[in-house]
């Protein structure tokens, strides 16, 4: 059994890179053990992590701004974790401080060193962090990691476009697969309780049987674009206002009422509160539901939504999206997300540009309202695809299971 400390600042099931890496460890696979280094506690995912058998390393972030590890409490504690713990591999989720860690695994003689990139881009609100991983960060991880894993072609391009051919071919895309199998429980719930479990939906958040429901499950964060969707909604208020949907070709659906346009938002942030405001400014509240987190995320794809959009300004690989397209949804998405989903699920993915007019958009959440499929046909669809949860844990554990021989400890 391969020993894996996994690297991050907190642990929920509410990040994308973060359920899948617990998906993985609930797999409870023989061949690899992951413990955790974190920054911050989750009481409840802790307990999740005690009864699987994995330990937690609680390593609090310093506000020391400095890279160092002899002046940085925060990397003076990583050090101490890798020293008194003989890990297989270490597996560091990107953020400023991901190359410095990557080094002290290398310093402390870790034979396999992993870098996963989860974004096509790197933010941070706070420039001295910025700086740390652009001056110190990259440098070291292209020096100090074995391998290094973009979830997509795109977030390869980005984090790799400076790197040297040696350290490019470290470089090996590794698609964050999703679990099927939460999607065959679903579906079976909304087969057995015919349409019980939509209506059951539809009355707790106000929205009448008709009606059409866009959706979307992401943190309200900046990247995410979320006034992007206030403005989509806003637009299509307007045009029922002015009776613009018996003039207008631009249509959602064929049911009857299906002008009748609600939008469900999933998730929790950093941003909720100014979107939750602003929604009532444009007096939208009654259309746009801010849901906050919810566990359900499988039955709301299966049984609630009609069509799903993700207007994000950059991604990696949006685990969201291919969950909607597990349950079956249609998915408009903008044209700055990588496009590794779009050559296995034709039929239902439309991309359309962010500066693109809305009536664009309006169009194309129509015909993928209308392109809709069986959860079950859908899932048989996505095991042809390299996005499932045991794909990603095969590729993981080949790389885990490296000659230790021909890696050299300082890379």
């Amino acid at each position: 059994m391969k020993r894996v400390l996994q690297v991050f600042g907190t642990l929920s099931d509410a990040g994308g890179a973060e359920k899948w890496i617990l998906d993985l460890l609930r797999m409870g696979d023989p061949r690899v053990r992951f413990d955790f280094l974190l920054s911050q506690k989750n009481n409840v995912i802790l307990s999740e992590l005690c009864r699987l058998g994995s330990k937690l390393h609680l390593v609090p972030f310093s506000k020391c701004p400095l890279p160092w590890s002899w002046c940085n409490p925060y990397l003076r504690g990583v050090r101490k974790v890798l020293r008194n713990n003989k890990y297989d591999a270490v597996h560091v989720h990107q953020f400023d401080l991901s190359g410095e860690i990557l080094r002290l695994a290398a310093q402390e003689r870790v034979p396999v060193r992993v870098m996963s990139v989860h974004a096509s881009k790197y933010e941070n609100p706070r420039f001295y962090r910025r700086f740390i991983h652009y001056v110190y960060g990259r440098p070291y991880i292209f020096r100090y990691a074995t391998n290094i894993l973009p979830c997509s072609q795109t977030a390869a391009e980005s984090f790799t476009s400076f790197a040297t051919q040696s350290q490019n071919a470290k470089k090996q895309i590794l698609c964050t697969g999703i679990n099927p199998k939460v999607f065959e429980d679903a579906n079976r719930r909304r087969n057995e309780n015919k349409n019980e479990i939509s209506k059951r939906f539809r009355r707790e958040l106000g929205i009448p049987d008709h009606a059409i429901i866009l959706g979307h499950v992401g943190r309200f964060s900046h990247p995410k674009n979320h006034c992007f969707l206030l403005d989509l909604m806003e637009f299509l208020q307007d045009m029922k206002n002015d009776s613009l949907y018996e003039k207008s070709t631009v249509k959602i659906g064929n049911r009857e009422g299906g002008q009748d346009v609600y939008a469900v938002l999933v998730g929790q942030g950093e941003q909720w509160e100014e979107i939750r405001c602003d929604t009532q400014n444009r007096k939208l509240e009654d259309r746009v539901i801010l849901t906050g987190l919810r566990s359900d995320i499988p039955d709301l794809l299966c049984s609630l939504f009609d069509v799903f959009i993700l207007p994000s300004f950059y991604e990696g690989l949006p685990i969201a999206a291919m969950e909607a397209l597990a349950a079956g949804l249609g998915v408009v998405y903008s044209d700055r997300i990588s496009r590794e989903l779009d050559d296995f699920f034709p039929q239902r993915i439309r991309r359309v540009a962010l500066d693109a007019p809305k009536t664009e958009w309006v169009n194309a959440i129509g015909e993928m309202v209308a392109a809709r499929c069986e959860t079950s046909l859908a899932l048989t669809e996505l095991a042809t695809t390299p996005f499932t949860l045991q794909a990603s844990l095969e590729q993981l554990i080949s790389i885990y299971q490296q000659d230790v021989d021909s890696t050299s400890p300082f890379g």
